[in-house]
Parts: structure tokens; C-alpha cells; sequence
């Protein structure tokens, strides 16, 4: 059966009485210090606080009062100021507090972890996987080549690359991958370059540059044939407005004397018979040209 609320109110009471009684002890400092010791008889210093009430006309039941003796030995109903901080302070409040703490802890953790993962998925490990790839493909072209110029592109790429991968660029480690990628295309090529000579298209033509409208520029019209007889489409520069476009058909700038001996050729009968231009072999930037040539060109006539 619970406690009824009188009798809690008499507990109560009793609890304050005692403190009363501890504070009253506490404040007749000279006679604490004379009796209350470790020899001393506790039952003479409950006599004399009993009187001390009875003077002034309050009656304390000697077991009350002998409580309150106690805990005034004890040190209880006394402030104690809280100890300094310290390390070992510290670890005893964690670990009080641990269910508590060790819930946002793992909260966090959990949080973290996720965002670990994320971060490995959208950046880490497609730069690893992207350098992974244009190290392979860094092997395979070195492999590939056939001139010095060639593998020294590729290690300049590769070397982009690399460096923006560790350093988190993505963006220029897209773009330096790309360009070996194109290079490897480049370079694997093989084809055939001739002279254009069919109806509607011209063989050749020529140009007044602005800077010097008394020369004229000679380009000759070529396309590059694969070993399969497609015609392939290549990127080619044109140095008029110096803008790259994918092409089947573009001009290779000549000397005048090549251009009129093809234009001799083709004015016989209509046909070129020495049209073979030139040859692009696997491993080689460039055709191997048997006509003499700038290398520039023009896509546009």
C-alpha cells in the first residue's frame, strides 16, 4: 500500500526539521568543535541541542536529533563547492553520459559513413577509374607508336591527366582524357589520301590572300579513303579562320607547280590518274605526302 499524504507530509517535515537542526549545529561552531569529534560521546552533544530547543520552547525528539548528529558527521545539507575540471573529471562525466552521447555518435557515424560512400561513388571512383583507363590506354599507344612525336604527346597527356586526378580536377581530367582518346583514334588510323576527281567537285582551287592581294594560295581538293574503300571524315584545321570541322573533303595547300601538273592530269581526259596523294600508316600523326605540301588546309571553297 503507498503512503497516504499525511504521512508523506510528516516525512517531510521531519526532513526540515533536521536540516534545521544540522544548521543550528552548524552555526554554534564552538560547541560542534568541542564535542563533536571522534572520541566524544554523541549522546551529551544530543542532550544539550534538545535543551537548546526546549529553551526555546520547541520540543525535538531525541532521535531526531541524533540524526541530524549523524549527518552533520556525514557531511549531509552541506554544500560542497564542485570539484575543478579535470581529465579524469571529464571521463567520469562521458561515462555517466555515455548512452547519451553514444547515440549522437553513432548518428554521426552513420551520417558520416554516408557521406564517405557518396563522395567515393561521385568523385573518387570515377577519377580512378578514368585514370585507371588512360594508363592502359598510355601502354597500348606508347606500343603503337612509330615516332618520337607521337609517344611525346601521349606522355604530355597522360602527365595532364595524372595531375589533375590527384588533385581532384575532374574537369581537366575529362578533357586531357579526351585528347588521348583522340589521339589514340589519330594515330591507329589508316587510310589513303587522293586527289578528288569526280563530277561537281573541283580538284583544286585557288586563293588571294588579304594580306597580298598580288599571290594567290593553291590548295589541291583530297580525301581520305580507308582500306575498306569508305570515305572517312577527319578533323581537319582550317588555317583561314583557324576553326576545327569533321570533313570528307578538304584542301591541302600546294605550290603552284603541283597544282598545275595535277590540273594538266585531270584536263586529259578528265580523270587523275596519278591521284594517290599521299598515305596515313597505324602509328604516324601525319600522311606520308608524295606531292610537296605546307600541311595547311581549307574546308571551305
Amino acid at each position: 500500500m503507498s503512503d497516504t499524504p499525511e504521512k508523506k507530509a510528516a516525512d517531510f517535515d521531519r526532513v526540515l526539521l533536521a536540516m534545521d537542526v544540522v544548521d543550528t549545529l552548524r552555526h554554534q561552531k564552538s560547541l560542534v568543535e568541542r564535542e563533536l569529534s571522534a572520541a566524544a560521546d554523541d549522546g551529551l552533544l544530543v542532550d544539550k541541542v534538545k535543551r537548546m530547543y526546549a529553551a526555546q520552547g520547541l520540543e525535538v525528539s531525541e532521535s531526531l536529533i541524533a540524526e541530524a548528529v549523524a549527518a552533520l558527521r556525514e557531511g549531509r545539507f552541506t554544500y560542497r563547492r564542485p570539484p575543478a575540471p579535470s581529465w579524469k573529471l571529464a571521463l567520469a562525466r562521458l561515462y555517466v553520459n555515455r548512452r547519451r552521447w553514444f547515440k549522437a555518435i553513432s548518428v554521426l557515424a552513420v551520417l558520416l559513413a554516408i557521406i564517405g560512400v557518396g563522395y567515393w561513388f561521385v568523385m573518387v571512383r570515377p577519377e580512378t577509374r578514368r585514370l585507371e583507363e588512360i594508363t592502359s590506354l598510355r601502354q597500348a599507344l606508347l606500343s603503337d607508336a612509330k615516332e618520337p612525336q607521337v609517344r611525346a604527346q601521349v606522355e604530355g597527356l597522360f602527365a595532364e591527366a595524372k595531375k589533375a586526378a590527384e588533385r581532384g580536377d575532374s574537369q581537366a581530367g575529362q578533357k586531357a582524357a579526351a585528347q588521348l582518346s583522340r589521339l589514340a583514334e589519330q594515330v591507329r588510323l589508316s587510310y589513303e589520301l587522293r586527289v578528288v576527281s569526280r563530277e561537281g567537285v573541283p580538284s583544286g582551287v585557288w586563293r588571294i590572300p588579304d594580306v597580298n592581294t598580288g599571290a594567290r594560295n593553291y590548295y589541291v581538293i583530297v580525301e581520305a579513303v580507308g582500306s575498306d574503300g569508305r570515305r572517312l571524315k577527319l578533323p581537319i584545321l582550317n588555317e583561314e579562320d583557324n576553326r576545327t570541322e569533321l570533313v570528307e573533303m578538304w584542301g591541302l595547300r600546294v605550290d603552284g607547280a603541283v597544282f598545275e601538273k595535277i590540273r594538266r592530269d585531270k584536263a586529259d581526259d578528265g580523270i587523275i590518274q596519278n591521284n594517290r596523294f599521299g598515305v596515313k600508316k597505324p602509328g604516324y600523326l601525319l600522311p606520308e605526302y608524295r606531292f610537296p605540301t605546307t600541311g595547311g588546309a581549307i574546308t571551305h571553297w
